[in-house]
């Protein structure tokens, strides 16, 4: 019985360099026994790090590894997931899990032949302004939930983020997996899914360039969506916005919760002061669930934080909203699409 997962890297850009590692560094239970990359610079800085390097995936999959985190860009997920799960590997991957839903599907069942856990690092579940939001809705303060909105606004497309030596501005390409809605839409559908809300049960979406992507791929995403439990959620994504905008405002019968940012927060009640919420801030620490739960599930039988069977929900929300976009765009070229909405 092993007491320790011994865990490779496949891909080593800034989310595993910046993010993963420091959480890596906190759980006693995970050790980092090689890292695998496509690019000599990164190879060559892992290895300065003081990790086993690998040039060939094969390679650090035949090793004595028991497990595999997955930060390379969302194309690549799936084929190597698939790979991962044949060696015998558990698996952990970034967000998005795939491209589609059918993919992770797909994904899901080769883990259940191969009896190896898989989870993803849907890291936002444990932000601080998710975390009030849900605790808020889950006390009962604002009544019976009429509408939830969710934003997340920048200025920028996070191209820049990406290392030189591989293609900085993956981000930006459809064929890598770029866009608004794979890089951040995921994690706000994440988020409302887990609200306790019921599902979605009809969507109308819209997805735009504005500016930074020339095109290729969306930049703006605006998404409306009800729920089984009659709620009306919407998702608005603004790659172009140098506005500071509420990232969330929640309304009920009886109150309504607007969330500044992860430390800024305000209680509106009907005849009452305006009431002020403190939050915690984000602290990178805060989502070690994931990792600990991970390592739990492979030495004990335990239950993962975030589960594939989830990440699946999330992504047929995704694919909803790229149908439902599609949809409009041909209708408004006067191309009549017949269809279900949802």
């Amino acid at each position: 019985m092993i007491d320790t997962v011994k865990l490779g890297i496949i891909g080593f850009g800034r989310i595993a360099e910046l993010i993963h590692l420091p959480l890596l560094k906190q759980l006693p239970e995970i050790e980092v026994c090689g890292i695998f990359d496509v690019t000599p610079q990164r190879l060559a800085l892992a290895a300065k790090r003081g990790f086993p390097i690998y040039s060939e995936l094969e390679e650090l999959l035949d090793s004595q590894i028991d497990a595999v985190l997955i930060a390379t860009p969302p194309n690549s997920h799936y084929q190597i997931a698939a790979q991962a799960l044949r060696y015998g590997k558990h698996v952990i991957i970034e967000k998005p899990v795939t491209l589609d839903a059918a993919e992770a599907i797909h994904l899901k069942a080769i883990a259940d032949q191969e009896g190896k856990s898989v989870t993803v690092f849907h890291n936002r579940r444990f932000d601080s302004d998710f975390l009030l939001a849900k605790q808020i809705v889950a006390e009962g303060t604002l009544g019976d939930i009429l509408f939830v909105e969710r934003r997340y606004h920048t200025f920028g497309s996070g191209a820049a983020f990406g290392v030189k030596s591989f293609h900085q501005a993956w981000r930006n390409e459809k064929a890598y997996g770029g866009g608004a809605l794979l890089d951040w839409g995921v994690h706000l559908i994440d988020q409302l899914l887990n609200l306790g809300l019921g599902s979605c049960v009809e969507i109308h979406a819209s997805m735009n360039n504005l500016r930074w992507q020339q095109g290729e791929v969306d930049d703006y995403v605006h998404a409306t969506m009800s729920t089984e439990q009659q709620v009306i959620m919407s998702m608005d994504i603004n790659f172009a916005s140098n506005v500071p905008s509420p990232l969330w405002i929640i309304g009920g019968d009886q109150a309504t919760l607007q969330i500044m940012s992860d430390r800024e927060a305000f209680l509106y009640e009907k005849g009452k002061p305006i009431r002020e919420l403190k939050l915690e801030g984000q602290a990178k620490s805060g989502v070690l669930p994931i990792y600990s739960s991970f390592a739990d599930c492979i030495l004990n039988g335990g239950k993962l934080a975030i589960t594939l069977e989830e990440a699946i929900e999330t992504m047929k929300v995704l694919d909803k909203i790229r149908g439902r976009s599609q949809q409009n765009k041909e209708l408004a070229h006067g191309n009549p699409v017949l269809g279900p909405t949802v």
